[in-house]
């Protein structure tokens, strides 16, 4: 019991943060057509114990809580794009470790067939969910239980294919147990969903609260999405929403600024080869893995001059990092012996860090950002040392995809939103222009691109709350539909999804993107 709480611990520091994780040894889906990469199962018996996450007065604070969540969330899907042929797929992990993907009809889980051989296909028509045409005052709407690391996946003008694998000494029960889903793959070319026009959100819906962003993690697509939740309060000013790019616009302003960015960025924009035509553009770390696949390279030294700086400087002087919990702030130096940059919490735990390599720096999961891994019978000292890792990690990452690193040596306190990828022309450009074309500059462009100094100041394109009635995704991005999303809940009140009675997570989890396997995630 003492382990499972301490391992909730960790993942409530990490739930701050766009990191997308699973803890150690969890099961994580793969991407792309290459392999079925799986961990252990899980199981009530290895679910954390309840935690919830705050942020007050730019502390981050984990208690135990008793906050209940509906069972079931109503979505409202809107269609802001100029097709009336657009499909949304909802995919997502029960909470006892097995595959969920919603059904076509909106309020039942797909039953899956014997699966007996690698990238078995699933029929679209069977979880293709067709959207109402364009501004139509009846958005479609669905019903999912509560699901972790979660998808909401939209093509337009044609179905997007997925696939099962059985996974190795798991029994299938027909409802998502022993199988993985190979998911349509911004870096395997040979994917058939790779020149279609399609994209995703990302969510987890718990026991605590829907947690929802408009990921730019992977890519830039022609069709961007907004978000919005309507609270079970009913007020209009306790409304949330993202509004995502606008549709095809959004793109092309982020191509341009990209090819006069030049170098490796340009290279990022994706063509479809029938037309020439931009299909998407991809993040830097998306194209890392790619390249890699290639035996190729991008951005290979991008960032070390920049590092050398930023290690001398902190050869000479304190780098200040606030943990934003029980660690405080806490002192970096760069060690003369080691060459490390070697930090000491007030319990007197030691990290280090080497320098990290532009690949590292963009998946902020690789390299120095590595989690080490864990033995199963780890003690609390040894978990306690990982979560202070992984949140200064988090910091570390973030100020240098940003590049402030040699004009604010204390973090994230000191942070100006107006400085971010300003200071120094060697910063993640991508990002940059993400932000700098998202209404109200709010994005999600890295993996840890909520790291702020203040909630009010996350740039980050999230919305969150304990007590959601309806999840509002606008396909195609541009404004919300509030009212409409409203009246077709209402409409709705009697749908539910099977699957809705597994055991519930209890925590926050987001997924990882490796940066090294273009087929798996894992930390």
């Amino acid at each position: 019991m003492k382990q499972q709480l301490i391992n909730s611990a960790i993942m409530a520091i990490l739930s701050m943060f766009p990191q997308r994780t699973h803890p150690p040894g969890y099961p994580y889906f793969n991407t792309g057509q290459l392999t079925a990469p799986i961990g252990a199962p899980i199981t009530p018996e290895t679910m954390p114990q309840p935690l919830a996450v705050s942020f007050q007065d730019g502390n981050l604070v984990a208690a135990k809580t008793n906050q209940t969540t509906p069972e079931t969330l109503t979505i409202s899907l809107e269609n802001n794009t100029p097709s009336s042929t657009v499909y949304a797929y909802i995919t997502g992990q029960t909470l006892d470790g097995g595959l969920f993907v919603l059904s076509a009809s909106g309020n039942a889980a797909y039953t899956y067939a014997s699966v007996n051989k690698p990238l078995t296909p699933i029929p679209p028509s069977d979880i293709a969910i067709p959207l109402n045409a364009p501004g139509s005052s009846s958005p479609r709407t669905v019903t999912i239980p509560r699901l972790a690391g979660a998808r909401i996946w939209f093509s337009v003008d044609s179905q997007l294919e997925f696939f099962l694998n059985p996974v190795d000494g798991v029994p299938q029960d027909g409802k998502g147990a022993g199988l993985a889903l190979v998911e349509p793959s911004v870096t395997n070319d040979k994917d058939v969903n790779y020149e279609k026009e399609w994209g995703f959100v990302e969510f987890t819906f718990n026991e605590f609260q829907l947690f929802a962003n408009v990921s730019m993690v992977d890519l830039v697509g022609k069709c961007p999405a907004s978000l919005g939740v309507i609270r079970t309060t009913g007020r209009a000013e306790d409304n949330q929403e993202v509004e995502g790019m606008g549709y095809e616009t959004g793109l092309n302003k982020v191509v341009d600024e990209l090819k006069q960015a030049g170098g490796d960025w340009e290279k990022l924009v994706v063509r479809r080869k029938s037309d020439g035509q931009v299909t998407r553009v991809m993040s830097p770390n998306s194209a890392v893995v790619m390249a890699a696949e290639r035996k190729e390279s991008f951005f290979s030294g991008y960032y070390d001059g920049y590092v050398k700086q930023v290690w001398e400087k902190y050869a000479k002087e304190d780098l200040m990092v606030d943990t934003q919990n029980k660690w405080g702030v806490v002192k970096g130096r760069v060690d003369p012996g080691t060459g490390l940059l070697t930090f000491k919490s007030n319990n007197s735990e030691t990290i280090t860090f080497d320098k990290p390599s532009a690949a590292d720096i963009f998946s902020c999961s690789t390299g120095p950002f590595a989690f080490p891994p864990m033995p199963a019978n780890a003690t609390e000292a040894e978990l306690d040392i990982q979560a202070f890792r992984g949140n200064v990690g988090a910091r570390l990452a973030a100020a240098l995809n940003r590049s402030t690193l040699l004009i604010n040596n204390n973090q994230p306190a000191g942070e100006e939103i107006s400085t971010f990828y300003k200071s120094n022309n060697i910063t993640n450009h991508y990002s940059r222009v993400v932000h700098q074309n998202s209404p109200k500059g709010k994005g999600y462009a890295f993996p840890y691109d909520d790291v702020s100094r203040t909630e009010k100041e996350n740039v980050a394109g999230t919305v969150a709350a304990g007590d959601p009635k309806v999840f509002i995704v606008a396909v195609g991005g541009g404004k919300v539909d509030f009212a409409a999303a409203k009246m077709a809940s209402a409409a709705n009140a009697t749908g539910s999804a099977v699957n809705a009675t597994v055991p519930v997570v209890r925590t926050r989890w987001r997924r990882v993107r490796a940066g090294v396997d273009a087929a798996g995630w894992r930390l």
